[in-house]
């Protein structure tokens, strides 16, 4: 049988931007694969570009040079609008600022990936059943400016999964989380990688970096990647 693509797969990425007169290199030679199943950490100071990475890993913005293959497909020099079918079929992304649309309520945040399909019964079906697998299944009617920082989380994360992507990328996932719900989400994480997905997040955060279940930890200083020891189970 032949070998499954990688959920993601960069090679040689490179980003600049202008800056002022002159051309920053934000990113230089950028290369890492992400295989279903793997729960893989990405740290760095402010500023390192651990954002554009993800945004160019998950098709929001296209790169310099180089390639991002999503599940076997090169995507850096697609069309925007076919780049944008490919990314709401393949990625879900979990932003640092969640982007809950705070007039709606959670369940129609859940949805809203679906809106350029339509959406029907077996979508809410999903949306519902999403919001219960995270806990919040009784907000499902709550407008988003009515939740907590920890079931705003838990929502942005079921709408990621809304179209079941085989990558999911993650911003500062457990940022202003306390204990208790840092762990849980760092839980989530696990398992969601364990049931076939590939989860790369950025964080600062220990709490998760020391989770039980991370496959690898990749450091990002000087726009270069730097893969560090696994850490203990």
């Amino acid at each position: 049988m032949a070998q499954m693509a990688a959920a993601v797969r960069v090679e040689g990425l490179v980003k600049r931007i202008r800056d002022g007169r002159t051309r920053r290199t934000i990113l230089d030679g950028i290369s890492l694969t992400v295989e279903r199943g793997e729960l893989v950490l990405l740290r760095g100071p402010s500023g390192s570009g651990k954002t554009t990475l993800l945004a160019l890993v998950g098709a929001m913005l296209s790169p310099t040079s180089g390639e991002v293959h999503l599940d076997g497909e090169a995507t850096s020099r697609l069309r925007e609008s076919y780049r944008a079918k490919v990314r709401r079929q393949k990625v879900g992304f979990v932003f640092q600022d969640v982007a809950l649309v705070d007039t709606m309520s959670a369940r129609d945040n859940v949805l809203l990936p679906c809106v350029p399909d339509g959406i029907g019964p077996r979508e809410i079906e999903r949306a519902d059943a999403l919001l219960a697998r995270f806990g919040v299944a009784s907000l499902a009617r709550t407008e988003a400016r009515g939740l907590s920082g920890g079931e705003r989380q838990r929502v942005a994360l079921a709408r990621a999964l809304m179209r079941d992507p085989p990558l999911l990328l993650l911003d500062e996932p457990t940022a202003h989380l306390d204990e208790e719900r840092a762990a849980s989400i760092a839980g989530d994480l696990v398992a969601l990688a364990r049931e076939g997905r590939a989860v790369l997040a950025a964080t600062h955060d220990p709490r998760l970096t020391q989770a039980a279940g991370v496959a690898r930890i990749l450091d990002l200083h000087g726009g270069k990647l730097h893969e560090q020891e696994t850490p203990a189970a």
